[in-house]
């Protein structure tokens, strides 16, 4: 059944998810974020808004105090039936706070970190299945890259996540 028949009075849909996302970076070291986002989808094309909040990291090397991401960009789905598979592209910003590198603040004599707001590209692939009318489940996979520049060292904001969950069709 394809998405038309689906939906017979429109030709596009608005989409909306929520999920946890699991993050790997190197040595070890494991993120997990709450994922959202909001979408447009119409003829294979959909322009998408992602945002990510950082809960918190494990592992070996843990880099960051916060690391939040705002995204937009454009997907292009394969298929226009129930199971669509799609690929994209979204630039965006990173706001974080390293808490692996700091420096001393000569006022205080204490070492700090600063927020710094950095730009991230990010590469995704996913398949979304629409079940029903209302609901779809999605899993994609995403190659986050960027830089976090502050008062200290550049630390790589290079990361693989992981987001599947259910979402919803207006």
């Amino acid at each position: 059944m394809s998405t038309r028949a689906q939906n017979q009075e429109r030709d596009w849909k608005i989409n909306a998810a929520f999920s946890f996302a699991p993050g790997f970076i190197t040595e070890n070291t494991r993120t997990i974020q709450l994922h959202g986002y909001l979408g447009y989808l119409q003829d294979h094309i959909q322009v998408r808004g992602d945002a990510f909040y950082f809960l918190g990291s494990s592992g070996d090397r843990p880099r960051f105090e916060y690391n939040h991401h705002i995204y937009t960009g454009a997907f292009y789905h394969f298929t226009e039936s129930s199971f669509q598979p799609y690929v994209g592209f979204q630039p965006g910003i990173a706001i974080a706070k390293s808490s692996e590198y700091q420096t001393l603040n000569s006022s205080t004599n204490a070492l700090e970190s600063k927020v710094a707001t950095s730009p991230v590209g990010s590469a995704v692939g996913g398949f979304t299945y629409f079940g029903e009318k209302w609901f779809f489940l999605f899993f994609e996979t995403r190659y986050i890259f960027g830089k976090h520049k502050s008062n200290a060292y550049p630390v790589y904001l290079d990361e693989l996540r992981l987001s599947f969950g259910l979402g919803f069709t207006f």
